[in-house]
């Protein structure tokens, strides 16, 4: 019987173990691509005009005037 609660005792602590890894890698993970979107918006000109209204948020395609 003490060989059963050994094993449950290490399957519980390395399920543990193996939970809180992926909770610190999805924390690490987001936190890496917040500072990736962060410094991407940064790189990005300010589009306000001198009024302080904000223009166009993204370059659009040009228009060819042609149909499909």
């Amino acid at each position: 019987m003490k060989h059963f609660f050994y094993a449950v005792y290490i399957l519980f602590y390395t399920g543990a173990v193996f939970m809180a890894g992926l909770f610190i890698g999805q924390m690490l993970y987001r936190s890496r691509v917040s500072r990736q979107k962060q410094s991407e918006m940064a790189a990005w000109p300010s589009r306000t005009g001198s009024n302080g209204e904000v223009g166009i948020g993204e370059p659009k395609p040009a228009v060819t005037g042609r149909r499909r």
